[in-house]
């Protein structure tokens, strides 16, 4: 199991348990209720060309769509234990994408 924690004390763990009291973890979780009505989130893979429903039993969609959605309330990645497995998750710069740019 990985965990995403942020600098707002936000931490998300794998299957998109989200543990916190800030607008950024009540976000998620409003988010991530829509999956039971089958709308879930999208997830980016291209920006604006092409995006997947977000499947919170992957791991990796889990850390990209954290990595959109954290971008959006201006917060940071401070620690995870999570790397991505496959090479098609490193990002075009070399950067892994699982991470949060700053």
């Amino acid at each position: 199991m990985f965990f995403w924690r942020f600098s707002d004390g936000t931490t998300v763990y794998s299957h998109a348990r989200v543990e916190g009291g800030s607008p950024f973890a009540e976000h998620l979780r409003r988010e991530l209720v829509s999956l039971v009505y089958g709308c879930g989130p999208l997830v980016w893979l291209v920006p604006g060309v092409h995006a997947v429903e977000l499947d919170p039993c992957s791991d990796e969609l889990l850390a990209l769509w954290l990595e959109q959605e954290a971008r959006g309330y201006g917060l940071t990645l401070t620690e995870t234990d999570f790397a991505p497995a496959h090479p098609a998750e490193v990002g075009p710069s070399g950067g892994r994408r699982g991470r949060v740019a700053s």
